[in-house]
């Protein structure tokens, strides 16, 4: 049997139907009810080997992320009980030049050192928290 340079795996459902929309694209489409779930069967999601976290207030100047990490991947969140507005954005950061995170507001970013980002808050005592992924 000769060596393909373009093998073609077909994924097939529990019926044996066919998954593929016969563009090599995976063609998944699912309703989900409350409680209910969806067995795709043994995955593996690569590109992350730790992830930490860290709480950080902020005040009303802009100041740098305050863990510095290196890491692929952040997610900042505004913490739910802020009563200002946070931003996030490269130093200098702004209520003019940042991403405003209202509470509970998410922020996500590839980068490769945490301390890339900075934040600001209209309210000083605000707080956000930083998820890492390296």
């Amino acid at each position: 049997m000769p060596f393909s340079t373009n093998p073609k795996v077909q994924i097939v459902d529990a019926s044996g139907d066919s998954c593929d929309d016969d563009s090599g694209k995976l063609n998944v489409n699912a309703t989900l009810v409350a409680g209910s779930t969806i067995d795709i069967g043994d995955v593996e999601i690569l590109g992350h080997s730790v992830v930490s976290h860290f709480a950080q207030n902020v005040t009303d100047s802009a100041a740098v992320l305050s863990t510095d990490t290196a890491c692929k991947h952040v997610d900042i969140m505004a913490n739910l009980a802020n009563t200002g507005i946070v931003y996030v954005g490269a130093s200098g950061v702004s209520a003019t030049t940042g991403i405003a995170l209202y509470p509970g507001d998410v922020y996500s970013a590839d980068i490769t050192r945490t301390i890339a980002l900075y934040c600001i808050s209209t309210v000083s005592g605000d707080d956000i928290n930083v998820v890492v992924y390296t």
